[in-house]
């Protein structure tokens, strides 16, 4: 299996039911393209957490960036993570989402209305 294209979910101004958007985690990641208008939201059903990571692949002064880590509770753990700044954004303009296990993980991208 391969990394695979989470689909953004646009979120209406009435509301969005949250439980109808959600997409089991992908063994090899996700990946999506890269907005500030975009929120990462990582549900966790398991008994044990599970650590979510958002790759950085940006460099300072020839150094790589540590990779940011999400920790998500088990069993009700369901976490919003806010927009991405640029840092985050690889060369072709994707965002890449790797997971410790994803067995009880489901994931959704939601995207904000434009204000």
């Amino acid at each position: 299996m391969a990394r695979i294209d989470l689909p953004p979910v646009a979120m209406p101004r009435a509301g969005l039911n949250l439980g109808a958007a959600l997409t089991p985690a992908n063994t090899d990641g996700h990946m999506f393209v890269h907005s500030a208008r975009r929120q990462l939201r990582i549900k966790n059903t398991n008994a044990a957490a599970r650590t979510v990571t958002v790759q950085i692949p940006a460099t300072v002064d020839g150094q790589d960036i540590v990779d940011r880590p999400y920790v998500i509770p088990a069993l009700t753990g369901d976490v919003l993570i806010p927009p991405f700044p640029d840092v985050y954004r690889r060369g072709d303009g994707k965002v890449f989402v790797d997971y410790s296990d994803v067995a009880g993980l489901s994931v959704a991208l939601y995207e904000l209305p434009v204000a």
